[in-house]
């Protein structure tokens, strides 16, 4: 096993390609022997991605397979964004490609895992260049790096891979880069929009609470002095980045937050990994929208004329608006602090509908936290999120955030966004974030996988490559299309209310495509945006305002909801007409065990048959 060997990694790039040749795949193995050590080189150039991932001490190993320096506590490190640093993750991704590409025949010299591993490497690779290269995020978007260190210190309280003295110490050491880190950010940013810097600052206020108050609160009585002592300049370091934020880079020439028609098409292809073009996904996600808008309508008559009689509202808008009502007073939450208490509640019910209605095996660890979200995670993260458990570590907690409605809002912003998010919503949210969602999705890969009839080398180094450099379709048209499942399978017993709440969601998410391509590629404006979140999906009007908000931070994210649900979709179609014995479990168990690779080569490994 990999972990088993710590970093030593057993043989050599060298040492696989000489044996190789009197083998007879000796293809699979050069590519075994290239990946497994970029791989971890990826990791060590990233510790705190490293650490999420449960990797936090490296072993260096020379040519002949034995160590070859002193190990590298990764958990005390935080990222190198100094120029040379940047430089060097380029040179790294670029010259691992060039050498591939010089080695090995993906197409005619690769069996199936080592095939569709190939992909997930080049696929990570063109997404990562693309970010330092095109889009020069490390340039513009400081949430960048205030969400890294919150995430750095946070990872190493609530993961507990080993005893809390340990961990709390290695946090100091950390703690004690942060002046160097921030300076570096200091260096790289240029400009940014306002709208980045406002919730930049305000994350970054969460960095603060979290080490003026969280981490002290958690802190072993015989670090206390050693933690102020990297706290007091830390803590000088992060209101200096805020004074930064504020007085400098506010004052800056403006960077937009759209990505513009040519670097979004750019951007939408990888991540996504598709041909389709904005357009071509704009007309497919419009066309959604409205079949979905029609069918929430009709679905409305019947239940307005229940509640209120025989009198037609003059228009679908009012029409929505008083079915809405009534639905979502009725299913409402009293206040936001029930949230946490009702989630649970709901992933048991739903882990007990999934496995009475055949539709999925539910993971045999029971390790998921419901919490609440980091307050520097909140500025993306309004609603909810997933953290799945770390691969290379995959026995300690996994986390479902949830983020609390904040104290000081007025009671219209609070009752907006508890009608949006009533009893049957929530519900809905706990399967997309829960089981059988990400949490399911994510365990299922984390247990591995075997596959007699496609035999592999490396089946863990799959396992890894598919972990750590994840396919960002798979993983959130998982989430969705699941719904979708769920919904099929006569879950809340296809009641009225919980129906018409899956019809919204289904209008949230084509929205979601609607939105993220109209506004990043075509100049949407925020009215246009509002009238669309509206009119056509019925949304609120807090959700309205987070879900424009968070279209300006991210790009080409809300279209990966839609278009993964469409291709999970058509992988299942793929699947049931070249297998002869098709369950759902059957089905969803086989391409989840498989990790999160492109959807089009889980199709393939599924049903022994490449798709189309």
């Amino acid at each position: 096993m990999l972990m088993k060997r710590g970093l030593v990694v057993a043989m050599t790039a060298l040492a696989v390609l000489l044996g190789a040749c009197a083998t007879e795949e000796p293809r699979d193995l050069v590519f075994q022997a290239m990946a497994e050590p970029f791989l971890y080189e990826t990791l060590t150039l990233n510790p705190i991605y490293a650490t999420t991932l449960g990797y936090y001490v490296h072993t260096p190993v020379g040519e002949d397979g034995e160590p070859a320096g002193p190990e590298v506590r990764l958990d005390e490190m935080l990222d190198d964004f100094s120029s040379d640093a940047i430089a060097k993750k380029i040179a790294s991704m670029k010259d691992f490609r060039v050498n591939l590409d010089v080695e090995i025949d993906r197409d005619q010299e690769l069996r199936m895992h080592p095939f569709v591993d190939h992909a997930v490497v080049n696929n990570y690779i063109d997404r990562t260049l693309f970010e330092l290269e095109r889009e020069r995020v490390h340039e513009h978007n400081p949430r960048m790096y205030v969400e890294l260190l919150g995430t750095a210190l946070h990872t190493l309280m609530v993961h507990e891979y080993a005893p809390a003295a340990e961990r709390y110490k290695h946090l100091i050491g950390r703690l004690q880069k942060v002046p160097v880190f921030l300076d570096q950010a200091r260096a790289n940013l240029k400009a940014s929009p306002d709208v980045w810097i406002d919730v930049a600052i305000q994350e970054n206020q969460g960095v603060i609470n979290l080490v003026e108050r969280a981490i002290p609160a958690e802190m072993p009585a015989d670090l206390k002095a050693d933690y102020d002592a990297a706290a007091g300049p830390a803590l000088d370091a992060l209101r200096g980045f805020e004074d930064f934020l504020k007085n400098d880079l506010a004052k800056r020439g403006r960077h937009d937050w759209r990505l513009g028609s040519q670097l979004y098409a750019e951007k939408l292809k990888l991540m996504l990994n598709t041909d389709k073009t904005p357009d071509q996904l704009l007309q497919e996600a419009e066309s959604a929208l409205q079949s979905s808008y029609d069918q929430i309508i009709e679905k409305a008559q019947p239940m307005h004329r229940a509640i209120y009689g025989g009198q037609r509202p003059p228009n679908n808008i009012a029409l929505m608006n008083e079915v809405l009502e009534v639905v979502a007073d009725d299913n409402r939450l009293r206040s936001g602090g029930q949230f946490i208490d009702q989630i649970r509640k709901d992933m048991n019910e739903l882990s007990s509908f999934v496995v009475d209605a055949g539709l999925v095996n539910v993971p045999r660890r029971n390790n998921l936290q419901v919490i609440e979200t980091p307050e520097f995670m909140r500025g993306v993260y309004s609603v909810a999120g997933f953290v799945s458990a770390p691969p290379m570590k995959p026995e300690l907690s996994a986390f479902y955030w949830v983020t609390p409605i904040p104290s000081d809002w007025s009671r219209a912003r609070t009752r907006s966004k508890l009608r949006e998010y009533n009893l049957f919503k929530l519900k809905l949210l706990s399967a997309h974030e829960g089981i059988p969602g990400h949490y399911l999705q994510t365990e299922f890969a984390n247990e591995g996988f075997t596959d007699p009839e496609a035999p592999d080398p490396a089946p863990e180094l799959s396992r890894l490559l598919r972990a750590v450099f994840p396919d960002p379709s798979y993983v959130e048209g998982w989430a969705s299309y699941i719904e979708h499942v769920i919904a099929d399978a006569g879950y809340q017993e296809r009641s009225d209310e919980f129906q018409i709440n899956w019809l919204k969601e289904q209008l949230r998410i084509q929205a979601n495509a609607v939105l993220d391509i109209r506004m990043h590629a075509m100049d949407m404006s925020d009215d246009e945006a509002a009238e669309l979140l509206r009119e056509r999906a019925f949304q609120e009007s807090e959700e309205v305002r987070g879900k424009i908000l968070r279209a300006k931070l991210t790009s080409a994210q809300l279209s990966l909801y839609y278009h993964g649900w469409q291709e999970w979709l058509r992988v299942r179609e793929h699947y049931q007409n070249t297998t002869q014995d098709f369950s759902p479990t059957s089905f969803h168990d086989k391409a989840l065990r498989n990790g999160a690779a492109p959807l089009p080569e889980i199709g393939y490994i599924t049903s022994k048959v490449p798709m189309d």
